[in-house]
Formats: structure tokens, sequence, C-alpha cells
């Protein structure tokens, strides 16, 4: 089993997240939890949260929660469903869970709230299990 203060450690160094004002709160075997405040930076021509920030924003909680466990893991996949817009000052968290995991693959369901508890977006990525260790 990975240490977790590592894996926080590990992902503090993502560039992108930085940028974006990404953060995980939370990592346990099989599970993380992102945050991010959305500001007048991360928006469309409409106003409204690029679709990529919400990606982003899931992409780093497939990361964490993949990389939980005693392998690097690097996404195969992802599949977003976008279900209701958001805009600058709205709080998003990104869920992944481990649905399925072998000794090559991992797969998760990503759910992306608002502080409200709103579904936003609704992910499923596959993750490539690496012979590599953290």
């Amino acid at each position: 089993m990975v240490q977790v203060d590592k894996l926080y450690q590990e992902f503090e160094k993502d560039a992108l997240a930085k940028l974006l004002g990404i953060r995980i709160i939370d990592i346990q075997p099989g599970y993380a939890r992102t945050y991010l405040e959305v500001n007048s930076n991360l928006v469309n021509a409409l106003g409204m949260t690029h679709g990529s920030t919400v990606f982003a924003l899931v992409d780093m909680a497939l990361a964490a929660a993949s990389n939980s466990r005693d392998k690097v893991a690097v996404a195969q996949n992802v599949s977003i469903h976008f279900m209701k817009a958001t805009h600058p000052g709205d709080q998003l968290y990104a869920t992944a869970t481990e649905e399925n995991l072998t000794n090559r693959t991992g797969i998760y369901r990503i759910v992306v709230e608002n502080e409200a508890g709103e579904k936003i977006a609704v992910a499923t990525g596959t993750a490539y299990r690496t012979d590599s260790s953290h």
C-alpha cells in the first residue's frame, strides 16, 4: 500500500493543477476527492465553466484514486457527461471511486458536484497500472 502523505507530495508537483487551482482534499485506497473554486479565468465564451476545467478536475481525482495503491497508474481512457453548467464562484468537488481493479487496470467512477450537492458531471475512467511502484 502506498503512503498517502507521499502521494499528496507527488501531486503537489502537478503544474496544471496548480495553474487551475485544483486541490486534492482526500485520498484513500481506491478513492480520491478533489476541489476547485471556479474563477473568471476558467470560463468559456458564454461565461460558463469551461468543459476542459471540469475535465481537469475529474482527471486529477482519477489520478489520485488510481495511484492510491501499490503501482503507478496512468489514465488510459476517460468518458465524461456534462449535466449542469457552473459559473465563477461555484465550488466543485470531484469524487473518484474504484469500481474494479485488476493487476493491469482499474476502472473508476467520478462524480462532480457543486457545493449544494448538485451533479455537474459524471465520468468513467480506466487507468493502466504499470510495473513501477511509488
